[in-house]
């Protein structure tokens, strides 16, 4: 055989070389090594996944104080609230169009346990007021808290809901239909029932009904409208936003809870109140999340859809809540819905890591 035909041959694989003892040891004992630290990695960030509500209200608190009491943060405090306040309504823009992609416009038909939402959230604040109105001698030293306790009741569901909701197995679209006729009651009933205790109303009904409405609907209809609209349109980018970037709202939720919870500490820190006025308006706040979680859930139970309804009644836009104690009630009284807004995260995080730590399947009727 020439020296070319004994190049071109094929080469006979050689057989493996036996390992020694040792090193087979070292070896399984470095994938056991590689296994272990990867479960721990794995367990550490799904421990932060369950918990990235309370992570981000304990990140919003903490900074507010470290930029209150650092002193070297003081030059960088106000360009930093500058250009957090700019992102914050683009992130909920985005967050809200992400989710609103999920929602078909023909499953949006009104279900009972939206009316009987709505009835709620208007007569609870009516009884109060006429309360305060006809009985103010007995009721006069608790008029804050009362005042505070309408705010939470009277304002309308938050629009992140139907984020949270369909993480906890709930109906997206019935929530969306649900948080329109929220804020178009809130927005009849403020100027029905806030001019009998209180002297702020100076416009008529209808003016006071459009200036709610310019600061409720646009941050739900604008998201709601464009997601429709790529999804008749623009079907590919639709079905890329619904398969690969729908959960990213979650995330971007928990962002500006951040920046919402150290706004709320500031007002809070800020108060003028005595101690025991400020723990009071925290109690009501409390009250008032337990008592509308609760009612939410109860109806929506007997309807079939207890997430979505406890979500609807119990997750409220706390920032208007507050703009309407400022408008119509007594500022001081705008502690308890900013209160009411750490609470209901409070619990949204806890009802997030209980469905998942238990495992749990329940979702409501679509």
């Amino acid at each position: 055989m020439s020296k070319l035909q004994r190049n071109l041959a094929p080469q006979r694989k050689l057989p493996p070389q036996p390992q020694s003892k040792a090193e087979l040891t070292q070896k399984l004992e470095s994938i056991a090594v590689q296994k272990a630290s990867y479960r721990r990695t794995q367990r550490f960030l799904r421990l932060i996944r369950l918990n990235i509500l309370a992570i981000a209200i304990s990140v919003g608190v903490c900074s507010y104080f470290l930029f209150h009491y650092v002193t070297f943060l003081a030059p960088i405090k106000y360009p930093i609230k500058h250009a957090v306040d700019t992102l914050v309504p683009w992130l909920i823009f985005t967050m809200l169009f992400l989710a609103f992609s999920k929602i078909e416009l023909s499953k949006m038909r009104p279900r009972r346990w939206h009316f009987i939402l709505v009835a709620l959230q208007f007569s609870l604040p009516l009884v109060l007021a006429l309360l305060l109105r006809f009985f103010p001698e007995a009721l006069g030293s608790m008029s804050i808290e009362l005042e505070g306790f309408m705010a939470c009741v009277i304002t309308p569901t938050a629009a992140a809901a139907s984020v949270i909701t369909g993480k906890l197995g709930g109906d997206e679209s019935s929530l969306t239909t649900y948080t329109l006729l929220s804020s178009m009651g809130a927005a009849l009933a403020i100027p029905l029932i806030f001019p009998l205790i209180s002297s702020s109303v100076h416009s008529g009904f209808w003016s006071e009904f459009l200036l709610i409405m310019q600061r409720v609907f646009p941050m739900i209809v604008l998201p709601l409208i464009l997601a429709q609209i790529i999804r008749w349109l623009v079907k590919p980018v639709h079905r890329f936003v619904v398969s690969k970037l729908s959960g990213a709202s979650f995330y971007i939720w928990a962002f500006t809870l951040i920046t919402v919870s150290a706004t709320v500490c500031s007002n809070i820190m800020n108060s003028h109140q005595d101690r025991m006025t400020l723990i009071n308006l925290a109690v009501v706040g409390l009250i008032a999340t337990a008592l509308q979680f609760g009612l939410g859930k109860f109806i929506g139970h007997l309807e079939g859809q207890r997430i979505s309804a406890g979500q609807g009644l119990g997750q409220k836009n706390m920032v208007f809540g507050i703009w309407v104690t400022y408008t119509y009630l007594s500022p001081a009284a705008s502690i308890a819905p900013g209160c009411y807004m750490l609470w209901q995260n409070v619990v949204n995080s806890w009802q997030l890591y209980y469905r998942e730590t238990r495992h749990l399947t329940y979702t409501d009727k679509m």
